[in-house]
This record gives structure tokens, C-alpha cells and sequence, in this order.
């Protein structure tokens, strides 16, 4: 890199202490000065420094490509030798599986997507520039890698911020410290319970159904008119084998810490719902299992003193001309650590048990990546019980799990393939080439059966009242409905950026009322609370127990960055906003083929909300082709999903070849 001492160049990763920071470089420097902020929280909060400050992704032009390294490098990585010959995931088979693959989620959403991407745009930044002397505030990462692209003798100052010492990157959420007790007090808590309804035993064989409490939803029938909360996912198909004699088993999976008191509590409604015993997984869970995973604990800390030492290892952390071992190191150890790697054991070890107390003759699960779905699809393959899994969100490379390589999904060796189900149950024609293409599933594995959740749907829209619905939220008449369908979104720094920005804007159009619906994996309501008293906005309804298809039928407009919500909103005609303002999402399919209005830049966010609003013949034109692209996404809605379902897990069991069932469940 050719450097010239033309300027100089300052990265602003901190707002605390900034001004004072930049003060003090401009007073020791006569250069053209550069200042590039971390993003544009930071940027705004500073905005009267002057307009010839940048954000870091302003520099980037290659989403995409960045976002494609990001994938490639954690697809690559962990089948390099970094200790003894023996790759990271090989180091991590544990009974016929390799713990990686219920660590690969977090370790790339939380750590190395986003640091592969801040390398190549502070990249962009030094290409572009061309500075002499850098100064950094608030970031350790940044500074170490401009010394590995720019070299040390280059930086000019450095400070440091206080909250990133220390800082935990991919195991924030992993509930870290006296996990066995942790554990102990699970299995006391929820799995002692026992069911007070007992299915009706059938004459056929058994189902077992794997769902989770988010499922679990507050709607309104209207073909019976009246108020009914159910499993989203799995009430049809229950009611459906149980009215056919077959006896079905519910076992439910919770390990978000906000949620297990909820789930407990509402044991007896979903028994009752269901028909059927709603067991814990933690019920499953022995004292000889716990000490199982005592042990594979001890384990993973010897693993990790001895990977630390290896030189294979630390070579293998290398981005480019940038070695990342410094960087990452404390996270792969305390994921390794963390409740997340520990639970996995006991997850591994308690879906057999589940498989020999219960004896299924078919398992169903909604999520086919989660820790327990991964367990049980594993030990039914070793059993030859044949596994079933419901299409739950879009396919594409934004989610790490369905990205692979062949060898990851038919390899010669068992113990390190990635555990995929023998059906999937999908949406729709694009769904299944993405899941072959994209995930490197077999051709035989995605079924199309449309969507379970949506067979209400046709009927219900015919009930849908503007009025009434209106009423029902206490939602003044006359306002325009804005919705903002949130996100759990894995960084904390996105999520805050987003929402800031949302209610920044709408709170300049007094004629519109914005309706927060959280998503169901979301419990911090005090969250958007504050939020909006910090933007003192008030025009808003946080709604989380509600109809989507409701909330969608009265809204003018819907903000989010991802979410599977947006195509259900192209299907309904809404015109769509995403944002995509740290450009994490480029890979996810309406923001690459631009259905959505997609806004990179928080500055574009008003007038875009004025255009949709206005109902422009440019957003006229952009809902029409959001709404076939939607249907090309969803697929048919006939009602019939749940129907094609419950005959494909009958198949499975009769007599008929997998092949031969999937060409008789009479796809949409």
C-alpha cells in the first residue's frame, strides 16, 4: 500500500470522549484531517463536527462480496488442523456428532461475520484514503487490525474504550458460571413436572412432536369466532394424527432463561390444547447425564489449555494478511466454556433417552438446526427412526446452518456430517432449490407442503374488519399504521441503531400511529419503552399476543431489516422497508433482489416512509413485484398444509419407499 502524508485519518468506534479526542489531534496536526465513525449512531450523535464525516460501511460497495468471504472462511475453517492433524470440529465429535455444529451459529452471528466484515471495510478505508498517520478512539480490534494492514508505526494515538475490556463477543447470551448447578436446578424446576393429561393411547404407532413455547400463540378463529391459543405449528397436525388413533408425544424445548417460567406455567393450558402430555426436555435429564456432561466439561477446558499452545491452531486463525488469533481467542474459549457447550452434551444425551422412553416410530420438530432438533435427528438416525422437520423461516446464506459444503452433508465420515433430517416439510418450489443449492440437501429431503401456520389464513381474511381490528388495539381512527416488526437480532449494536432510527423518523409524521410488534423470541418490552421516551415519541402500541395477518391487514406501511415477516407482507400488498444499515443482510433474498425498499443509509429512512405512504407509482410498482415474488417464496395457500404433513409422517411408517411417499402427499 502506497502511503502518502496528505492526510490523516481518524476512526471513531466511541461517542464518549470523541470530540475531545478529535480536538486534541486537530490541535496537533496542520494535514486534512479524515474522521470515519464506527456507524451512524455514532456519526449522528456527532453530526455538528462537520458533514465531511463518513461511516465505515459507507466505504463498502461490495456487500455481498464481504458477507460471501464472511461465509466462505467459516465454511473452510473448521476442517483445517489446528491440533495434532486433527481438525476443530473433529477435536469436538462427541457420541457419533460434533459439538461444532451447535456452536457454529453463534461463533459466526456473533463474532466472525462481523469481524470479517469490519477488516475488509477499514480496508476500503486505507485503500481509499490513502492516509499517513491514523489515530483511533474507542476500539482495540481496530487498532490492532490497522497495524496489520497499515502497520503500527502508522497509528498515531490510541484510546481506548472502557467498555470493550474485557468483553465477551459470542457468549453474552451462553449463561456462563456453575453450569451443572445450573443444569440441577432445570431439571428440579421443570423436570419433575409431570403431565396431568395423558393422551389417548392409539392403537397405532407413536408421534413424537418437538415444539417450544414461542410457538405458542393467542388467535383469533374466525370460522368459530371466538379467541383460541395455540401451537402454531403442530395444533393441526396433532388434532389431526390423534383423530386417526395414533398416539402423539409433545416434548418441549425451552433454554432461553426469560421464557422457562412461562413455559412451566403454561404446561396445563398446552396439555389441554394439545390433548396430549406436554413433557420438559429437562424431564428426560438423569443425574448420570448431568455427570456426563461434568465430565465433557473437563474435557473441553483440557482441549482448550492444549489449543492454545498449538501453533496449527493459531496459524489457522488468519484472515487475509491479518492473523485474527488475538482477536478471537477469548471467545472460542469462552464459548467452549459456555452453558451453550455444556448443554449440548446434555442435549445429546437426553434425546436418546427421549428416543428410548417415548419409542417413536417418527420424530416432527419445527427447527431443524436448534441444539435438541440436532440431538434427536442424530440419535433416530442411529436408531433408523425416520425424522421430520417444518420449514420455519427463508432459506438462504444469511443463516450459517444452511450453508454447506457436500462433504458436510454426505461425507464418508458420519461422526462429522452436519445431522439433517430424512423430510423437510417446505413452502414452496424456491424454498426446496435453495435447501438443495444453498444447503447441499439431498433432492429427497425437501417435500413441498405449504406453510402450517398460514391454512387459517384463507378462511380468516374473509372475517377481517379495519374497524374492528382497529378497536380492538385502541388505535385512533384516521392515523396511518406504520408496523415495525422487530427482530432478535444477534448484535446488540444493530438492534439499538434500527430502533433509534425508526422512531426518529415516524415521530415526524404526527398523521401516523407505529405499532411495535415484538417478535415472539423477544420479552424486553421496557426495551422500545425507553426507546421511545429517549426519541419522545408517543404515537406508538408495543403488541406482542396478536395476529400477524391482522396487524398486516390494517398497516399502510412495514419496517423491519429481515425478518420472514417482510414476504408475508409483499404477499399482502404492503409496501416494505428494510434496513440494512451495519449491511449484515445483503445475502437475504429480497434485500439482494431489492423487493423490499432496502435503506442502507438512516438519512434515506423519512422520505422513503413519505414515498410509501404517498403510495407513488414507483411503490405501486415495487409491491406488484414483491407480491409474486412472495408467492414464489411462500408458496400456495389452499389450507391443506397440515393435511399433507400428517400423510407424509404416515408414509414414512408405511410400507411405501420415502421416494414413492413424497410423490403421494400431493404437493400445492
Amino acid at each position: 500500500m502506497t502511503i502518502s502524508n496528505v492526510k490523516e485519518l481518524i476512526f471513531v468506534f466511541e461517542q464518549t470522549g470523541a470530540k475531545e479526542f478529535i480536538n486534541s489531534v486537530l490541535s496537533t496536526t496542520n494535514k486534512e484531517i479524515v474522521v470515519v465513525c464506527a456507524n451512524e449512531e455514532v456519526s449522528q450523535r456527532m453530526s455538528d463536527q462537520g458533514d465531511q464525516w463518513r461511516t465505515l460501511g459507507s466505504y463498502s460497495q461490495t456487500d455481498d462480496a464481504n458477507l460471501q468471504k464472511a461465509i466462505e472462511w467459516m465454511r473452510a475453517w473448521p476442517d483445517k488442523p489446528v491440533l495434532n492433524g486433527k481438525s476443530f470440529k473433529e477435536l469436538l465429535v462427541y457420541e457419533g456428532v460434533s459439538i461444532f455444529w451447535f456452536l457454529q451459529t453463534r461463533f459466526y452471528l456473533h463474532r466472525i461475520r462481523d469481524l470479517i466484515i469490519l477488516i475488509e471495510c477499514i480496508k476500503n478505508v486505507l485503500d481509499e484514503e490513502k492516509p499517513g498517520k491514523v489515530w483511533i478512539k474507542g476500539s482495540e480490534e481496530v487498532r490492532y487490525i490497522v497495524s496489520s494492514l497499515h502497520g503500527a508505526d502508522n497509528i498515531a494515538g490510541f484510546e481506548q474504550s472502557e467498555g470493550e475490556k474485557n468483553q465477551s463477543k459470542v457468549s453474552y447470551k451462553s449463561y456462563q458460571g456453575y453450569p451443572t448447578l445450573k443444569l440441577l436446578l432445570l431439571k428440579i424446576l421443570r423436570g419433575t413436572f409431570i403431565a396431568r393429561i395423558r393422551s389417548r393411547m392409539g392403537t397405532k404407532c407413536k408421534i413424537l412432536v418437538v415444539t417450544e413455547v414461542s410457538n405458542w400463540r393467542r388467535e383469533f378463529d374466525y370460522v368459530l369466532q371466538r379467541h383460541e391459543t395455540r401451537d402454531i405449528f403442530f395444533h393441526d397436525i396433532v388434532k389431526k394424527l390423534s383423530s386417526q388413533g395414533y398416539d402423539v408425544a409433545i416434548v418441549d424445548f425451552e433454554n432461553r432463561p426469560s421464557r422457562l417460567f412461562k413455559a412451566y406455567a403454561m404446561s396445563k393450558e398446552r396439555n389441554a390444547s394439545f390433548g396430549a402430555p406436554v413433557k420438559p426436555w429437562e424431564k428426560y435429564v438423569n443425574f448420570e447425564i448431568v455427570m456426563r456432561s461434568k465430565d465433557a466439561r473437563n474435557k473441553f477446558a483440557s482441549l482448550w489449555n492444549q489449543l492454545r499452545r498449538s501453533d496449527d491452531f493459531q496459524r489457522s486463525l488468519t484472515y487475509g494478511n491479518v492473523s485474527i488469533y488475538e482477536l478471537v481467542r477469548k471467545d472460542i474459549g469462552d464459548l467452549l466454556r459456555s452453558l451453550k457447550a455444556y448443554a449440548a452434551v446434555t442435549l445429546i444425551e437426553a434425546s436418546k433417552r427421549i428416543l428410548e422412553m417415548e419409542k417413536p416410530d417418527v420424530v416432527i420438530m419445527h427447527d431443524e438446526y436448534g441444539a435438541l432438533q440436532l440431538s434427536l435427528i442424530n440419535a433416530a438416525r442411529e436408531k433408523g427412526i425416520p425424522t421430520v422437520s417444518i420449514q420455519h423461516g427463508l432459506v438462504s446464506e444469511e443463516q450459517i446452518s444452511y450453508v454447506h459444503e457436500q462433504q458436510h452433508i454426505s461425507g464418508e465420515r458420519k461422526e462429522l456430517l452436519f445431522p439433517i433430517p430424512d423430510k423437510m416439510c417446505v413452502w414452496s418450489e424456491r424454498a426446496k432449490q435453495n435447501l438443495t443449492e444453498i444447503a447441499k440437501f439431498p433432492l429427497s429431503v425437501p417435500i413441498i407442503t405449504g406453510d402450517p401456520k398460514t391454512d387459517l389464513l384463507p378462511e380468516a381474511i374473509k372475517f377481517f374488519d379495519y374497524e374492528k381490528i382497529m378497536g380492538k388495539l385502541g388505535i385512533p381512527k384516521g392515523k396511518k399504521i406504520i408496523m415495525f416488526a422487530t427482530e432478535n437480532l444477534p448484535s446488540i449494536d444493530e438492534r439499538s441503531i434500527i430502533v433509534k432510527n425508526v422512531f426518529d423518523a415516524i415521530k415526524a409524521l404526527p398523521d401516523c400511529h407505529m405499532i411495535v410488534k415484538m417478535h415472539p423470541n423477544e420479552t424486553d418490552v421496557l426495551f422500545y419503552e425507553r426507546a421511545a421516551n429517549e426519541a419522545k415519541f408517543q404515537n406508538y402500541s408495543i403488541i406482542r399476543d396478536f395476529s400477524l395477518y391482522e396487524l398486516l391487514y390494517i398497516s399502510n406501511l412495514v419496517i423491519l431489516s429481515y425478518s420472514t415477516v417482510a414476504v408475508e407482507a409483499m404477499r399482502m400488498k404492503k409496501p416494505v422497508i428494510s434496513l440494512d444499515l451495519m449491511h449484515l443482510h445483503s445475502n437475504v433474498s429480497f434485500i439482494k433482489n431489492r423487493k423490499a425498499i432496502v435503506i442502507s443509509n438512516s438519512s434515506d429512512l423519512l422520505s422513503a416512509i413519505e414515498m410509501c405512504l404517498a403510495n407513488t407509482d414507483k411503490v405501486k410498482e415495487i409491491v406488484e413485484k414483491g407480491k409474486i415474488f412472495a408467492e414464489q417464496e411462500l408458496g400456495v395457500m389452499d389450507g391443506k398444509a397440515a393435511e399433507r404433513i400428517v400423510k407424509l409422517i404416515l408414509d414414512l411408517k408405511s410400507e411405501k419407499s420415502p421416494l414413492e411417499a413424497a410423490r403421494n402427499i400431493g404437493s400445492p
